[in-house]
């Protein structure tokens, strides 16, 4: 499956002062669950010591934070809550990191909530859902609906607002947050007033490989996969045949659009999965939903999780695409 795109992109090189890097999978002979244990430590220690260095460190440890836990077929999910330092209410937005739909946790996506919630003024729930391959699509995913659902019914005590919710997220979790729309269109579920996708995967059906990911992939570019495999191999889906179809795993595959909300994109240049969003993109537009793109020259993927100056100006710019209240 392919779409037009949004717009041509040029397919440059990272910026010179961008490290390139791989983001490596579990050694052979090391356990997925132990793989992911020793990454989140040794990935949190390291940018912790990057993000000591940053001009607004002190000021995103003002932010004091509640952790939730909610039942949910006998899993308690977390979801930590972001509290502004300003008087209420103020918008909503539930935050869903990314990590391939089997990484990282919220420890890990920390900062970038406390910034759109120091500077933006916003309620944040963060949402620690599962992960495949333990729990395969959809469990993760209505985990994220459900931390919908929550923050909506226990607006007012959180201060925040239902009349403005935002759903935000970056690569799966992008696709997550998506989905979480599509999803509360078709349950009748939250109102969401405005998505925002961080270089989300979009499908896991191209037939052939994108141009993003024929430039991109298998080398120094972060998410080093084989062009020629599809996302279904990150062990998200249980039957790849059958789910891969489902718009809540591949939101390209949606056709109704009806009571979608507006989505602003957030990508960077050299990234395999920047045609995904392009793609998406111009299906939406193309199907009435209003639309911006910012595009970062330059940045790699999960470029939101560095110190760079690029990724301050996204994250600013993800804060002006909140819908204000009044």
């Amino acid at each position: 499956m392919k779409y037009r795109k949004y717009f041509e992109p040029e397919y440059g090189e990272p910026d010179k002062y961008v490290k390139k890097e791989k983001d490596f999978g579990a050694p052979e002979g090391m356990s997925r669950k132990a793989f992911r244990v020793k990454s989140n430590f040794e990935t949190l220690t390291n940018m912790t010591e990057m993000m000591k260095g940053i001009y607004c460190y002190d000021e995103l440890m003002k932010i004091e934070t509640d952790d939730y836990r909610v039942r949910r077929d006998g899993w308690d999910v977390t979801l930590r809550v972001y509290h502004p330092m300003t008087e209420g209410p103020h918008p909503i937005m539930l935050f869903y990191h990314g990590g391939g739909w089997t990484m990282n946790n919220l420890d890990l996506y920390d900062y970038v909530p406390r910034y759109f919630t120091r500077y933006g003024d916003i309620v944040v729930v963060a949402v620690d859902y599962r992960l495949a391959p333990e729990y395969p699509f959809p469990g993760g995913l209505e985990d994220c609906y459900m931390g919908l659902e929550w923050a909506v019914e226990h607006a007012e005590e959180i201060g925040g607002s239902p009349e403005s919710v935002t759903v935000c997220g970056d690569s799966a979790g992008g696709n997550l947050a998506t989905a979480v729309c599509i999803m509360s269109r078709d349950r009748k579920g939250p109102k969401i007033h405005k998505q925002i996708l961080l270089f989300p995967g979009t499908s896991f059906n191209f037939d052939t490989p994108v141009d993003s990911t024929l430039r991109y992939a298998g080398g120094n570019y972060f998410i080093d996969i084989d062009p020629y495999a599809d996302l279904a191999q990150s062990g998200y889906l249980s039957d790849p045949e059958k789910e891969r179809y489902n718009p809540y795993a591949s939101p390209m595959e949606n056709n109704d659009f009806d009571g979608i909300p507006p989505c602003c994109f957030i990508s960077p240049e050299c990234d395999p999965l920047l045609d995904h969003a392009l793609m998406y993109a111009a299906k939406l537009e193309d199907n009435g939903v209003p639309v911006e793109f910012h595009l970062y020259k330059g940045m790699l993927h999960a470029f939101i999780n560095r110190p760079y100056q690029k990724s301050f100006e996204a994250m600013d710019d993800i804060i002006a695409a909140v819908p204000k209240l009044g």
